[in-house]
């Protein structure tokens, strides 16, 4: 009986333990976004400070929408994310500035693995836009030991002498004392050698190593208790299981690395273990050498209730198995309560090797100065003054070496009186690029020029995904903010299928791209975010289709058809807060009568019997609302208004306002309204996208622009 309780009171009290390492573990500001409740590995918690929607937007980008090592949260000031950085609740704080001018400030001092984590995945994210971030170290290491190694060898060393003193008093008193007193006098001993090894530990690093400026008293007794704290838990294992309770504290050390290099945010297991480990006695006094010598001592007293937590519970332990303790047993016999040989102490000189040869990884931080992302290059030209002038310079445009012709030319008024258009696959004279043709181009027209907004790549303006998946650009709105616009562009990720013809391509979904516009410049990539997963089902609504924005409400407008209902395309519409239009979690559509969260209940307006384009124009005049688009797609003649009284209908198609229909050589499709362009009462200029139907436009790219028309509205 006696032998039953002292193994259960060992089992309770180490479970007690772990129950109240894991309470100091979730109550960690470090640890307060990933918890203990997201997968592992650990989101890197990082602050986003700037205007809004900017900041909202790079908030989303950072967090998603595939998995990102970071967790992006908005922070309301500078000093808050200063104080934030401080207490380490976040690893990194992103500064937005106008454009592509971003600071980017991380704390090496709180581990150079997670800083540099965050640098490079901040860095890759921006650089999709074309962008650079400058790299500011906040709260950097010493410049004794500039790649921060010396917490980390400090801890260890502690860490490694609590269990060699407790190995050793193994060996000269035996596994287990004969009685209570034995036990003191063993934790005694360790007490002594555990101060000896406090104030050895802090004057080698502190006056003769002098690697970081940390209170010398405080760094001797923090020391101390790691080694007391150390030391008692693998007393504690010794007394119960001899050898491989030696083996199972070093075990312990080897497990806590990742936590003491700050690794373990980066470590793949399951939910809690990553932020368990890190709290393992390497990874705890890691930390806590760290929090004396960078951070004030901001968070040490979650360290030391730690570590007299585990020495409480080892000397508890130790004390239960002198109970039934044998007459000075070796160290290699295990508690007769357990009755089990030892499996693994063979393993602890592996362990011990392993200790001895990891050192943390030191990556070097690298600071780039901002440049400019993009260039308008800009033609001087005569502006036209109507459709029939804008179309004659259509035909003869030759002075844009970076745009010889495209389809979609959805537009949007900028603020400063510029007109922005965003094209399909983009044609380039053969001499501007190595590549002919893009995805996707920008032109800007007005001040007296037509400008190709081109980055220093001459790439897409929206660049390919690694995979190479490109964006197609549907529709585009701008909203003036604080003398600059906000421009937002819904495209369509899209997947070549094939090397030749037209229609050699699949959609696999939405995408925003956000861009800045100061008063005269050009157009700044902010970011690109892809909405929802990869899915080429066209019976799922590519939301951002047509879009148009009242207030701070957009309303996104999807495309979607199944394979037997006509030609056409059905409509549905989403509607979501311009800051929230890159975090698809906060839409709402519309589904006969009210706005709800489920996008598979959203209603259908236009129904695909007869119905739009897939990529088609909404817009308001008066009371009324209306949806352009070309009839049945491809295959029809008409352009046709769909009247409704709401955006969200109900919509009645209205008779044919125009003929567009396609021959055997010249496809004609897309039709787009362009409210800003030329405006006259009760009426719209609308284009038509135009390609050959053998797809070879870089043969003749003249017959891949589109062509203008003024229409009446009913």
């Amino acid at each position: 009986m006696d032998r039953v309780r002292g193994v259960g009171l060992t089992v309770a009290g180490f479970v007690v333990a772990i129950a109240l390492t894991t309470l100091l573990v979730r109550i960690d500001p470090a640890s307060e976004l990933p918890g203990l409740t997201q997968a592992a590995p650990r989101e890197i918690p990082v602050a986003v400070v700037g205007p809004e929607p900017q900041a909202t937007t790079m908030r989303d980008a950072l967090n998603g929408p595939v998995d990102q090592p970071l967790a992006a949260r908005l922070s309301p000031s500078r000093k808050a994310a200063e104080a934030s950085l401080r207490d380490r609740s976040v690893s990194g704080v992103l500064l937005l500035g106008r454009g592509d001018r971003h600071v980017l400030w991380v704390a090496s001092a709180a581990g150079r693995a997670e800083a540099d984590e965050v640098r490079s995945t901040v860095e890759e994210i921006l650089a999709v836009s074309g962008q650079t971030v400058r790299v500011s170290d906040r709260i950097p290491t010493s410049a004794r030991d500039p790649q921060g190694v010396g917490p980390f060898r400090l801890a260890m060393g502690w860490a490694l002498l609590g269990v060699a003193f407790a190995g050793l008093l193994g060996l000269v008193f035996g596994a287990r004392s004969a009685g209570p007193r034995l036990v003191l006098l063993r934790f005694a001993v360790l007490a002594g050698g555990a101060a000896v090894a406090g104030v050895g530990g802090a004057f080698l690093s502190d006056v003769v190593i002098d690697r970081f400026d940390a209170p010398f008293w405080s760094l001797a007794a923090l020391g101390a208790l790691v080694v007391l704290g150390v030391g008692a838990v693998a007393l504690a294992l010794i007394a119960w299981f001899g050898g491989l309770g030696l083996g199972l504290a070093i075990a312990g050390l080897v497990l806590g690395i990742p936590g003491a290099i700050g690794a373990w945010p980066l470590t793949p297991m399951p939910v809690v273990w990553p932020t368990l480990l890190a709290w393992l006695p390497p990874g705890a006094a890691t930390w806590g050498t760290r929090d004396l010598a960078y951070f004030d001592g901001e968070g040490v007293e979650r360290v030391v209730l730690m570590f007299m937590l585990w020495t409480m519970i080892g000397l508890a332990a130790t004390t239960v198995a002198a109970t039934e303790a044998e007459s000075r047993p070796g160290l290699l016999s295990v508690h007769p309560s357990l009755r089990r040989r030892p499996v693994v102490a063979a393993l602890g000189a592996l362990f011990l090797a392993g200790v001895l040869v990891v050192t943390p990884a030191a990556p070097a931080f690298t600071t780039s100065a901002p440049q400019p992302s993009v260039t308008v290059t800009c033609a001087p030209v005569t502006l036209p003054r109507n459709v029939e002038e804008l179309n004659q310079r259509i035909e003869t445009v030759d002075d844009i070496a970076g745009f010889v012709g495209g389809d979609v030319g959805a537009s949007t008024a900028l603020a400063d009186g510029r007109e922005l258009f965003v094209f399909g696959d983009t044609v380039r004279r053969p001499d501007y690029d190595s590549t002919t043709m893009v995805r996707n181009s920008m032109l800007v027209l007005g001040d007296g020029c037509a400008g190709l907004v081109q980055r220093r790549n001459r790439g897409a303006l929206i660049p390919d995904r690694p995979d190479g998946v490109g964006y197609w650009p549907m529709s585009i709105a701008s909203v003036e903010l604080d003398g600059h616009d906000l421009v937002g562009v819904m495209a369509q990720r899209v997947e070549q299928t094939g090397d030749d013809g037209p229609f050699a391509f699949r959609n696999l979904g939405p995408a925003v791209a956000i861009f800045d516009v100061e008063s005269g410049q050009g157009p700044v990539l902010q970011r690109v975010v892809d909405l929802g997963k990869d899915d080429p089902d066209p019976a799922r609504p590519t939301w951002g289709a047509a879009g148009t924005v009242v207030g701070d409400t957009v309303y996104l407008y999807g495309t979607s058809r199944s394979s037997e209902n006509g030609f056409g395309w059905a409509v549905s519409v989403a509607r979501a807060r311009l800051t929230d239009i890159t975090d698809q979690s906060t839409w709402r559509y519309w589904d006969g009568s009210r706005w709800q969260r489920d996008e598979d209940r959203a209603a259908t307006l236009i129904d695909q019997r007869d119905g739009v384009s897939q990529t088609f124009s909404v817009f308001r005049e008066g009371d009324s609302w209306y949806a352009l688009s070309k009839q049945s797609d491809f295959v029809g003649t008409d352009l046709v208004l769909w009247k409704g009284p709401s955006p969200t209908g109900p919509f009645t198609a209205l008779p044919p306002v125009a003929k567009i229909p396609s021959t055997s050589s010249e496809l004609r499709y897309m039709p787009l309204a362009h409210p800003d362009l030329f405006p006259e009462p009760g009426t719209m200029v609308v284009s038509v996208s135009r390609n050959t139907t053998d797809g070879d436009v870089q043969a003749d790219p003249s017959l891949y622009r589109p062509e203008f028309l003024r229409i009446d509205l009913p």
